[in-house]
């Protein structure tokens, strides 16, 4: 079988699309050794691995519109290869399929159709076109969880029958271990000098970040925690409220520290030595931070809504994210108590190990020969 990969979210550093990628492939070249497989790219990516002889790299395109050549050139490519199963890492799946191509679109989730106030125009426009394309054109489906199947029922009318959920897992660098010297280091780095709060991800409004500031606020001045937050992630769209609230509050802003986009290396450093990690994102289609943090033996506070509490299980604090009041309380809460801290850890731990990449490229693999 000749196999057909979107690879192209690897061609700048790997957020959550692009982890999918490299874990997903990296296990399957494990265990498949059959079958030829295709990277198909617009220009040049980045693995941490050396590919197999029966893994190769297409080109289709360079960067300069790169969606169009992707609409225009892939269906050729696909016919040229001899394709037999095309995977769409993003559901992002080419319109014409003369051949009869087999089409695996992965959805990670469907936020700009039922929140499209937190992305740009532009973004809204091209999302709606290409899951277009993907109810149409696609033959089967992967949620990453089941909240996404439910999303992709309702919003898509696909065929339940045809939606697999496949959970992600978190790569295996975050676990228990420690190098004291190493998070020494990252601590000088990024000038963290005292007990923290964590938070991961791209600061935007998506992701919550304003009312968890505030919370944070009020635990800092209504209970004197001695906590700094520390806010690890790379700048998104529309964030200038974020930053502004912290430089314009005089009590909070020593207290509040912006990474920005940090090494997996210095990540891993991180969260080992944080108090408490919060994730009260508004939408997840998995939230893969939640976890690392708990791989990582770190209680964890998260949203009680969309994806969240499937990745949580009983192994964390769960909030109603639109609640500043509730998020405080519950950090104030994690916070006082070691022995309700040490029960989360041990949980989160638990929890953890129902996710493994491993299982999700053999579920995968599974998935594609069945096509």
């Amino acid at each position: 079988m000749r196999i057909g990969i979107d690879v192209s979210a690897l061609v700048k550093e790997a957020a959550g699309i692009g982890q999918w990628i490299i874990h997903i492939m990296n296990n399957i070249m494990k265990i498949d050794t059959e079958n030829d497989y295709f990277l198909f790219t617009y220009d040049d990516i980045k693995i941490p691995y050396t590919l197999k002889e029966n893994w190769q790299v297409v080109y289709y395109g360079g960067q300069n519109k790169k969606q169009i050549r992707y609409l225009t050139h892939m269906p050729k490519l696909l016919r040229q290869y001899n394709i037999d199963v095309f995977v769409g890492t993003r559901h992002y799946l080419p319109p014409f399929n003369k051949r009869k191509v087999k089409y695996l679109a992965i959805v990670h989730d469907l936020i700009p159709l039922y929140m499209p106030e937190l992305f740009t125009k532009e973004h809204k426009l091209r999302f709606k076109i290409f899951t277009e394309i993907c109810r149409r054109q696609a033959h089967e489906i992967v949620a990453v969880s089941n909240a996404t199947k439910q999303d992709i029922i309702k919003y898509l009318n696909f065929d339940k029958s045809k939606i697999h959920v496949v959970y992600e897992a978190a790569n295996p660098i975050f676990n228990m271990e420690k190098d004291a010297d190493a998070i020494k280091k990252t601590m000088e780095t990024y000038k963290i000098d005292q007990d923290y709060i964590l938070c991961l991800s791209t600061v935007e409004p998506r992701k919550n970040m304003l009312r968890t500031i505030k919370a944070y606020e009020r635990c800092i001045l209504q209970n004197n925690l001695p906590y700094k937050l520390v806010i690890v992630g790379g700048s998104g769209w529309n964030n200038g409220e974020i930053y502004d609230y912290v430089q314009s509050h005089e009590k909070l802003k020593p207290h509040v520290i912006f990474t920005g986009y940090v090494s997996y290396e210095d990540v891993k450093n991180i969260y080992a030595n944080a108090s408490l990690f919060i994730y009260a994102s508004l939408c997840e289609g998995f939230g893969l931070p939640i976890l690392e943090a708990m791989q990582s033996g770190i209680p964890v506070i998260t949203s009680n809504i969309s994806s969240m509490p499937e990745v949580a299980g009983n192994a964390c604090e769960l909030i109603d994210p639109y609640n500043i009041e509730e998020l405080q309380q519950a950090m104030v809460k994690v916070l006082s108590s070691e022995e309700l801290r040490n029960n989360m850890i041990e949980k989160g731990l638990k929890q953890a190990a129902n996710f493994s990449w491993e299982k999700s490229a053999e579920e995968i693999l599974n998935i594609i020969k069945n096509l």
